[in-house]
């Protein structure tokens, strides 16, 4: 069994550049040097006996022995992390109540939670969609939150989560019947809908060089959620980032626009009373909560950007 198992660098570097399709982004994220990376891979393949990669001057993908492997590389990979996360740890049954910004509970972490049970099951959870703001970030009803905002609280524990970057997406019945853009410009304002009075989508038409007149017309809905929402059922076109929109784009119920992305003004912060961190069950709940923030990450690293 034991000589049967590759290395664990060999693997690391696999999963690595399995993911990101790019030996120098692999190597960037393992801090090593490309030549380690390809090194790395010939070792593998050669203790295997199956090749990867198909290779071509242009391209390096996947063949279809390593799409298999891939999968169950990072497949271990995550129960290796999840046995780490539960390791040596107090017992954590109980309630944990948490308040979370609306776009990130309805649109991302509901659909995490199917793992949460199968890691920690004994946490009995409590879910709330909320906008908190500065003066509300956590009362005595919540133990946790999730908010969105610049990290400002005075008084309360604040750890950073993500910031993340925000991009055009739409439903793909959106476009039919009409002719697809092709460039920003062709873009109808019409089309735009908004979370806020304008703010975001004039970063994101600035940072691609289109014309801000497309402000002008639109919708104007009550948060990001209502947004996403209205952008899958066909109303027009959403900023979206690829926490939010993770499982609408993976089954192509939204498509993303275009390759320019912007950072949002703020990030998702985690907030709690003095202490509230040092509870077992908040601190196995962070290191679970930031360990699929970074599956979600990374899996949408080096995925394509599809041009509608």
């Amino acid at each position: 069994m034991r000589r049967a198992l590759p290395p664990l660098n060999s693997l690391r570097a696999f999963d690595a550049l399995a993911r990101l399709g790019s030996v120098g982004a692999a190597a960037t994220e393992l801090c090593v040097t490309p030549g380690a990376i390809s090194h790395q891979i010939r070792q593998l393949e050669e203790r295997l006996g199956v090749a990867l990669f198909e290779r071509d001057r242009r391209a390096l993908k996947l063949s279809q022995s390593g799409t298999v492997y891939a999968r169950q590389v990072r497949e271990a990979f995550q129960l290796l992390t999840e046995s780490t996360l539960k390791l040596g740890l107090p017992s954590v049954e109980g309630r944990l109540k948490i308040a979370c910004a609306p776009a990130l509970a309805n649109h991302w972490l509901t659909h995490q939670l199917h793992d949460l049970r199968k890691v920690f099951g004994e946490i009995s959870l409590e879910l709330t969609p909320l906008n908190l703001d500065r003066a509300q970030a956590v009362d005595d009803e919540y133990e946790l939150a999730i908010v969105y905002g610049a990290g400002e609280w005075e008084g309360l524990e604040v750890q950073l989560l993500t910031h993340f970057e925000m991009f055009p997406v739409c439903s793909p019945s959106f476009f039919r019947g009409r002719s697809l853009p092709t460039r920003i410009d062709e873009v109808e304002g019409g089309w735009l809908l908004h979370e806020d009075q304008g703010g975001h989508w004039k970063r994101w038409l600035a940072a691609a060089g289109a014309r801000l007149t497309h402000l002008e017309r639109g919708y104007r809905l009550g948060n990001a959620s209502m947004a996403l929402e209205a952008a899958t059922s066909g109303a027009g076109i959403a900023l979206g980032d690829v926490f939010v929109c993770e499982d609408a784009l993976s089954s192509g119920r939204l498509v993303r626009l275009f390759d320019t992305a912007v950072r949002a003004q703020y990030g998702y912060y985690l907030v709690g009373r003095a202490g509230s961190f040092d509870n077992p069950r908040a601190r196995v709940f962070v290191d679970w909560l930031e360990s699929r923030l970074e599956r979600t990450r990374k899996r949408f690293s080096a995925a394509p950007t599809p041009n509608v």
